[in-house]
């Protein structure tokens, strides 16, 4: 059998838990809908809110919570308002991202800013954002004291964490900063996309199913290692040659980059720089040379190869982390959701859904 066949059936997700993932994404995205207000005035913010949420996207967020929250003795009932909240937030930090990054396509269609202004897309994302924290810490209201504080003080962590990951990763194109190390860009790229991808959405399941807040780090290892493969998923996604978002068009500093500009010559490499401080519309013109530079490199095989040794990392900590739990299609979920990112992503290959649908 060869190695990739091998690698494939360590990965495979059961079809009983593909249909859970499904199902409890789609529970998720219903009561987003739910949560959001209607009113006036409709053209200018509230018929904008919905856009983002109803082109669904991974769901990876509220399914994390969610299968968290019911493996550790809670039920998906209980982890519903925390993760619409979850599933919000994601929608108002693309609002934003997208104007950061000067994104015209977000989920297959034009980006909010594209379609209705740059002024009342922010505004729109602010609204979003406001309405996560609200459903957020109404929910946790309703918990015992020290749940609640658990769970609100993780959910401001989570926020701040998020934000200062944005902060580096803006400040670095702003900079042109591309003297960045893989260490320096796994920092950041934990700070900006594990903490409320994966890491936040277990702990605040843990919490909630357990009611003890002494084990809202448990998941932390496992978390992390797997927010860091959804992000370099993404990273090869965004040189993909039919790609929708280009990273090297918007200029984003990722791991491909990173490694392309270490093993370049040095008359290469400051030219390769050149082109990557170039104004992004004469950039455009120079994606395929990168991508082309990118290939004779190794750079592409390289990143998956660091991505499949993480998704194996990732599999050992989610046994170590949930193999004492007790059986239940939750807990399955848990150990097989590395699985579905590697699926998802189409690292061993197969057919993958497009980082737009993030």
């Amino acid at each position: 059998m060869s190695s990739e066949r091998t690698t494939a059936r360590r990965f495979r997700v059961p079809r009983e838990t593909r249909q859970l993932i499904t199902h409890l994404h789609e529970r998720a995205l219903r009561a987003v809908m739910l949560a959001l207000p209607s009113g006036q005035p409709r053209e200018y913010l509230y018929d904008l809110l919905p856009a983002y949420p109803q082109r669904a996207g991974k769901g990876l967020r509220p399914v994390l919570c969610m299968a968290a929250c019911a493996a550790y003795g809670g039920s998906y009932d209980d982890a519903l308002p925390f993760a619409a909240a979850l599933e919000l937030l994601h929608d108002a930090f693309l609002v934003h991202d997208d104007i950061q990054d000067a994104s015209t396509v977000r989920r297959g269609r034009p980006s909010l800013h594209v379609e209705h202004g740059t002024a009342l897309a922010l505004n729109a994302g602010d609204a979003l954002a406001a309405r996560a924290n609200g459903l957020f810490a109404r929910a946790a209201q309703r918990l015992p004291p020290p749940v609640a504080a658990a769970l609100l003080e993780g959910w401001e962590r989570m926020t701040h964490e998020t934000l200062e990951g944005q902060a580096l990763d803006l400040g670095w194109q702003r900079d042109a900063a591309f003297g960045a190390s893989i260490e320096d860009y796994i920092d950041m790229s934990a700070k900006k996309t594990s903490w409320y991808t994966t890491i936040q959405p277990l702990a605040i399941g843990v919490v909630l199913g357990s009611h003890r807040p002494a084990l809202e780090d448990e998941t932390f290892d496992f978390g992390w290692h797997l927010g860091i493969l959804f992000q370099i998923a993404n990273d090869l996604d965004g040189v993909r040659p039919d790609t929708d978002k280009s990273d090297i068009e918007e200029g984003n500093l990722t791991m491909p980059l990173i490694h392309l500009l270490s093993v370049l010559p040095s008359a290469a490499r400051e030219e390769l720089i050149g082109i990557m401080r170039l104004p992004r519309d004469v950039r455009r013109d120079h994606v395929d040379d990168v991508r082309r530079r990118m290939e004779e490199a190794g750079t592409i095989e390289h990143v998956r190869s660091c991505a499949a040794e993480l998704a194996e990392e990732a599999m050992l900590r989610a046994r170590d982390t949930f193999g004492y739990l007790p059986v239940s299609p939750a807990r399955d979920l848990l150990l097989s959701i590395t699985g579905y990112v590697v699926e998802q992503s189409g690292l061993l290959g197969l057919p993958h859904a497009n980082r737009s649908s993030a």
